[in-house]
């Protein structure tokens, strides 16, 4: 059992001093109510508005590790001092896995410990954070407090960006060097970018990625693929010649799946050399479901529909038999289509975006984005009673806290760039094309511009709103709890209420607090009491459903499926037009999902 350290008398003294309550000793929930309701001002700033917090530019965050932007030899040797070699990892690794020890001063040694790794821990420090793990997690916050004196995750990044530019000697093996150690996803994505940039170097194949094809790490050799393919002259399909039979050699015979499919996508979208699609074919079912996701989307705009038998279900018996169905399909249509002059648009990145909730009465919550190989690649925590999440095209966040009455723009480690109070209890959040975004309280539903000013209200003070979104015509549809009659209404562009009876529809009965989804221009998906239902919004029919408990998110995605999530059963699923569970997903910690979005 694990042991922790609270002597008695500092209980007694929180207690008598009210710091610490007799009902949370007693692990009794403390409930948070919403804020009291504020006026609201039409038109103008709404007070309590928080100012857009300064980010430190790149010669900024170079400064305060003491680096200068145009010195290339010393940014390398910051990368190389924060690089580890398999032995040291396994060193920190080691560590890092005693902060979960069942022995309080065995995690208290630890903790110290990890310090004598310097600068070069802060990247395991940081995925620790991440860990499942409470006390993991806890401990290497404490441990990066006191090690990351400097910002390094934006000295990282910036020192990336400078290497680039200069291109010093070195430059290349460096980066792909530190590539496992990034900080965060941020700085690992900025270093393959820099990789594709620097992979021609006097005319060839730069030496350092060449070699990176047989490295030992899978991470590595992923980079050294799409690098290798991408880098070069952006007119040709086959990039970099000299390189181009090794690395087809080393894609085709990658034993990683993760490894393997970064280098046949990039070969594919690329080279458009038919050869690689069924290589991509052949790597379901070992291949995470992200990356089933994202094949899939690529089979479906060439196919046009999926062929017998070519939907992807849940069991590893059922996905290989799909595999085999689009292999079919493949040998029958593959040699008719042209590559050349398809033009592929992803509709899908593979990425997995959840919000969680503490339902046990503390308000918190958390959200949480899954890549394509189902590995978290960011989180954001502390965030009260989180309703719903957008992500701007800029990579950052848009984070609706119901409790807190606040709309916060943020950075993927949480950070706020700005925040604004929005009144009464926020739910929805739809971004609109000219980076303003819409928000659907309880009462109230409001539309910003990009820089939080507010252009228009309307007000409903029946307290009855439990869902709403923008639609594509420009009109704001929202849903009422009203048990009988009309309780789907739209407003119009000026956030004024349509009196047309054309626009107002009677749904099924709508009881959850919930966020729904348009799909095309005249259809919408809405949580139901007892299912999900879509419904033509031109009659107001309903044409499709899947009967399931107090849904609380759902969203029809490109290959027909619907992602629902389902608050009370605490799951994420994915249901085929057939209502058939291909995948699901459930929130730890004893949190529960409440929403869910796939990109």
């Amino acid at each position: 059992m694990r042991q922790f350290w609270f002597p008695t008398a500092v209980t007694f003294l929180l207690t008598l001093t009210g710091v610490l309550s007799l009902g949370a000793l007693a692990d009794e929930p403390v409930r948070i109510n919403p804020l009291p309701a504020q006026p609201i001002v039409k038109g103008g700033k709404r007070a309590g508005m928080t100012p857009t917090q300064p980010k430190l530019s790149d010669e900024e965050a170079l400064k305060k590790a003491q680096l200068d932007p145009d010195n290339g030899p010393k940014l390398i040797d910051y990368l190389k001092q924060r690089t580890l070699s398999d032995a040291e990892r396994g060193k920190i690794a080691a560590v890092i896995e005693r902060f979960g020890a069942d022995d309080f001063e065995v995690r208290v040694k630890a903790t110290q410990e990890i310090e004598r790794f310097g600068p070069a821990a802060v990247g395991p420090l940081k995925a620790a954070e991440r860990n499942p793990d409470p006390e993991i997690a806890y401990r290497a916050s404490l441990a990066l407090k006191k090690l990351e004196t400097v910002p390094h995750s934006a000295v990282a990044a910036a020192a990336v960006r400078a290497v680039v530019k200069l291109k010093p000697e070195g430059a290349a093996a460096a980066l792909i060097g530190f590539l496992p150690l990034a900080d965060d996803e941020s700085v690992a994505e900025a270093i393959r970018t820099a990789l594709i940039a620097l992979a021609v170097n006097n005319g060839r194949a730069e030496p350092a990625l060449v070699a990176a094809l047989s490295d030992p790490t899978p991470l590595r050799r992923a980079a050294a693929y799409v690098a290798l393919t991408e880098g070069g002259p952006e007119t040709e399909r086959i990039r970099i010649k000299d390189a181009y039979p090794q690395l087809k050699k080393a894609v085709l015979n990658e034993s990683d799946p993760e490894a393997k499919f970064t280098g046949l996508w990039s070969l594919t979208l690329t080279t458009r050399e038919k050869e690689y699609v069924p290589e991509l074919i052949n790597l379901i079912p070992k291949v995470g479901r992200g990356r089933i996701w994202q094949i899939e989307d690529l089979l479906l705009q060439l196919a046009g529909q999926h062929p017998k038998d070519g939907r992807f279900l849940k069991s590893p018996e059922s996905l290989a038999r799909s595999r085999d169905a689009w292999l079919g399909w493949w040998k029958e249509k593959g040699e008719k289509l042209d590559l050349l002059t398809f033009n592929f648009k992803p509709r899908i990145l593979g990425y997995t975006d959840v919000i969680e909730m503490d339902y046990r009465g503390y308000g918190q919550g958390r959200i949480v984005s899954y890549g394509p190989d189902m590995k978290e690649k960011w989180r954001i925590t502390n965030v009260m009673n989180p309703t719903d999440m957008k992500l701007t095209p800029e990579g950052h966040i848009y984070v609706v806290e119901s409790n807190n009455n606040i709309v916060s723009l943020r950075m993927t480690n949480g950070t706020v760039i700005r925040s604004h109070n929005v009144y009464q209890q926020p739910l929805n959040l739809s971004l609109l094309p000219d980076g303003g975004f819409v928000v659907v309280c309880r009462n109230n539903i409001f539309e910003f511009d990009k820089d939080f000013k507010q252009r228009w209200v309307y007000q409903r003070p029946n307290y009855d709103i439990m869902a709403g979104c923008r639609l594509p015509n420009g009109e704001t549809l929202f849903l009422t709890n009203l048990f009988q009659g009309i309780n789907a209404f739209r407003l119009d562009d000026k956030g004024k209420e349509i009196a047309d009876a054309t626009k107002r529809h009677t749904f099924g009965r709508i009881q959850n607090l919930h966020s729904l989804d348009v799909i095309g221009e005249d259809k919408v998906l809405v949580c139901e009491f007892d299912k999900v239902a879509e419904y033509d919004l031109n009659t107001g029919k309903q044409i499709w459903k899947y009967t399931c408990n107090a849904p609380s998110s759902c969203q029809r995605l490109p290959n027909g499926n619907t992602l629902i999530t389902l608050l009370n059963q605490n799951q994420v699923i994915e249901v085929d037009p057939s209502g058939e569970v291909v995948w699901d997903y459930q929130a730890k910690d004893g949190l529960r999902v409440a929403r869910a979005y796939r990109r």
